[in-house]
């Protein structure tokens, strides 16, 4: 661990460090050399260093936990754009390493690993990993806010018709009353953050029927993870 943090950090200081790792294990001590590199980082490097405890084949936990730290320091630093965040996905499980490159993805950050030196004869092992680019947040505030929001209700909804969003969106007060939601609806959709199936089920009688006059919407997820951190929106919607 701390061999290729380091390497890290000599490719390029950040103002503040995170590290994810596991629970203390028969045959290694995660917790107990995290909190001995912590201590090492913070006294040579003069930088905050904050340890978060994951597990290793939590996915969905690391996700969260990555996206989470990177919404809130764009709280508190509202300067920072999404490639001021760079993510180190080098050690860890498999599927750590693919969580860390997911939530990289989603939220538009940079992306690192540090070849083994055993491996490696180059110059520089620290290599950034290329990403798709996202579209660029275009300044059309109401536009991402409005779309966020409506993804907050249909995750609130679990599953939804276009009336009952409609009806769920009508009670908040940071839209309009008579905002039209379709424009949005189509957009998640395009993004491929909700889903749209024809027909809806409900039930009458003790028995389950289908109203083919009715759409369902339904979150996927990528969509899960954007209603839950809905300030990323602002960086995919045209």
């Amino acid at each position: 661990m701390s061999v290729v943090v380091e390497h890290g950090l000599r490719k390029s200081v950040p103002t503040k460090l995170f590290i994810l790792h596991t629970e203390n294990q028969p045959d290694y001590q995660y917790e107990s050399q995290a909190n001995v590199l912590k201590a090492k980082i913070t006294s040579e490097y003069n930088i905050p260093v904050v340890l978060l405890k994951v597990g290793a084949f939590d996915m969905e936990a690391i996700i969260k936990t990555i996206l989470g730290i990177i919404v809130k320091e764009k709280e508190s630093n509202s300067t920072l754009a999404k490639k001021d965040f760079a993510i180190n996905i080098t050690g860890g499980t498999k599927l750590m390493v693919s969580a860390a490159s997911t939530a990289a993805f989603l939220a538009g950050s940079r992306l690192y690993y540090v070849m083994e030196s055993t491996k490696y004869r180059g110059d520089d092992p620290v290599k950034e990993l290329p990403l798709p680019a996202r579209p660029q947040n275009d300044n059309r505030g109401n536009t991402s806010k409005t779309t966020a929001i409506i993804l907050e209700k249909i995750k609130k909804l679990g599953k939804c018709n276009n009336m009952m969003l409609l009806q769920e969106v009508q009670k908040n007060r940071r839209l309009k009353k008579n905002q039209r939601i379709q424009y949005h609806i189509d957009k998640l959709r395009e993004l491929d953050l909700i889903t749209i199936t024809h027909g809806w089920e409900y039930m009458r009688e003790g028995k389950t029927r289908v109203d083919y006059k009715k759409r369902t919407i339904q979150l996927t997820v990528t969509g899960q993870y954007y209603a839950e951190f809905p300030d990323l929106i602002g960086d995919i919607i045209r």
